[in-house]
């Protein structure tokens, strides 16, 4: 599959409501408030842009994938909620220089396949005293071993960067500069290994294209991944817990006051 219809594939918001505390979080850590231009990158059916609006900020969403758009789109609406929904390439964004005052993102800009140029399109919208909250999977924790796990089976194409150097502090501060770092987790919970790994591989994405394309040795993607799974599994009854860990990097631009870090999970 090529990326956008990867990423529409199965049902990625209901794996994006799993994760749903980290935009909330994200949220906070970039001090968002009433009357601030907010971008939301790469924001998926809109964790982040959402409480952002919540918050009063005048917020865009941009992705680059239409499905997802339109679910973030409806779930605005519902909640009564004015964003502006951009579809666009964050590795080429539509905006002017230093357009807003915030740049959020979580877990999605990780996935653009050149790094450098999504940081830099993510510091020149930004603003002078503005900030860069970004929220990204580390290689240490079971979402990194989860997503290596899939890459023995099916090597990621060729010219892209590993998503998730951006769950590295040297990386992110090779491209954005100077920042401040906490390392957070994420707690799944299911009735048992099995029904979690029939859910996973059949809403999201990147197990959707991984099991087409290994064809007729898709039962190997399963079988890892239930192996994955036993392996992470905290729970000792008949059900799934496992935790993943993910860093939160905040960015601020020159002239900015310092952000706080909070003490880790």
């Amino acid at each position: 599959m090529d990326p956008k219809t990867m990423w529409g594939a199965g049902d990625y918001p209901a794996v994006a409501e799993l994760i749903s505390d980290v935009g909330e979080l994200c949220v906070e850590r970039a001090g968002i408030g009433a009357g601030m231009d907010v971008l939301d990158v790469a924001c998926g059916s809109g964790n982040a842009t959402i409480p952002a609006a919540r918050a009063g900020a005048n917020v865009t969403g941009l992705d680059f994938q239409p499905d997802l758009l339109a679910n973030a789109r409806q779930r605005a609406q519902d909640e009564g909620i004015d964003v502006e929904w951009i579809e666009a390439d964050a590795q080429q964004m539509p905006f002017d220089d230093q357009r807003f005052d915030r740049v959020i993102s979580t877990f999605g800009h990780m996935f653009a396949p050149d790094h450098a140029r999504t940081a830099s399109e993510m510091r020149r919208v930004l603003r002078p005293d503005g900030r860069i909250v970004i929220c990204c999977w580390t290689p240490e924790g079971s979402i990194g071993r989860m997503f290596l796990t899939i890459g023995t089976l099916v090597p990621p194409p060729p010219g892209g960067q590993m998503p998730l150097l951006w769950g590295t502090e040297a990386h992110v501060q090779k491209l954005l500069g100077p920042a401040t770092f906490d390392r957070r987790e994420v707690e799944w919970t299911h009735e048992s290994v099995d029904s979690y790994a029939d859910f996973f591989l059949s809403s999201f994405g990147p197990m959707l294209n991984a099991a087409e394309a290994l064809g007729e040795r898709s039962g190997e993607l399963r079988k890892e991944f239930l192996a994955f799974l036993a392996d992470e599994n905290l729970a000792d009854d008949g059900s799934l817990l496992f935790r993943g860990e993910y860093l939160v990097s905040v960015v601020d631009t020159p002239g900015a006051q310092s952000a706080q870090t909070s003490t880790p999970s």
